[in-house]
């Protein structure tokens, strides 16, 4: 099978075993009550290693298109520091989010859009920056080459080396009986675009430790929104039998079992 086909099969994959274990699923924005992590501080925060990395890479007054910018976390910085932004979303609660907060800043250079990338009907940008998006797209190749054609300068992807939320696999397994599909990473993605016969540049951001908790309750309480457990008393105590003997407490603080670290790199197609 061809990286395109392998990344395409694994997304929808890893879609339909989340879908299995989702019983109640009549929001229609999953994002809508995820919104706060994805704000971009009322100050521009230039020792943020992605800011100051998009700063370096992106040309000086240019127009930007951040693609599944969320509540503009990255882009409205940006547009502090005299960039021309267009943020897309297919959540409808991370765009008020964003439309609150430029107009809250006074800014006049922020164009915003509730749609997915297959749908919008575009112009042509200097660059387009897509974070943490790619994971999960379905149709991988039209996603890149509608990028590519988008730009007049470049594409930077910007991604983890490792799925998001792979560190979770093994909590997974232990909870359902059954092997977590994990969803690809900037690595299949250098794969997919040298299939495209695209040129690209990989560079590195920053690494990141995994999370640590002070807490067994907020331990608790963010890995039951991560694997779709419904919170009821009898999961709550399965999890938690689970993590009380997986889960490593040094210096009383709970941390994951799993040595490494997740590097935070961009991919840039010029």
């Amino acid at each position: 099978m061809s990286f395109i086909g392998n990344w395409n099969q694994v997304v929808s994959s890893h879609h339909k075993q989340s879908e299995n274990k989702i019983v109640n699923n009549s929001k229609e924005d999953f994002w809508e009550d995820k919104i706060e992590g994805f704000t971009p501080p009322k100050l521009p925060d230039y020792n943020d290693p992605t800011l100051s990395f998009l700063i370096t890479n992106l040309q000086p007054n240019s127009s930007v298109l951040d693609l599944g910018g969320g509540a503009g976390r990255l882009s409205i910085p940006l547009a502090q520091n005299n960039y021309s932004i267009t943020i897309v979303d297919s959540s409808k609660g991370m765009i008020i989010a964003a439309e609150k907060h430029y107009k809250y800043l006074g800014l006049k250079n922020v164009s915003t859009y509730h749609s997915t990338w297959e749908e919008f009907n575009n112009d042509k940008y200097d660059h387009i920056v897509c974070a943490h998006v790619m994971y999960g797209v379905a149709n991988i190749k039209n996603f890149i080459l509608k990028m590519k054609a988008s730009v007049n300068s470049s594409v930077i992807i910007i991604m983890y080396d490792n799925s998001p939320q792979s560190h979770l696999a093994d909590i997974w397994e232990l909870y359902y009986s059954e092997q977590r599909i994990n969803l690809p990473a900037i690595t299949d993605l250098e794969k997919v675009i040298t299939e495209l016969d695209i040129k690209y540049k990989l560079c590195n951001i920053e690494e990141y430790e995994l999370p640590v908790f002070d807490d067994f309750d907020s331990l608790l309480n963010s890995i039951v929104s991560q694997i779709f457990i419904t919170p009821n008393k009898q999961n709550i105590n399965k999890l938690s039998d689970i993590l009380k003997n997986y889960i490593i407490l040094d210096n009383n603080q709970f941390i994951f079992p799993v040595d490494f670290k997740r590097k935070l790199q961009a991919i840039i197609l010029d």
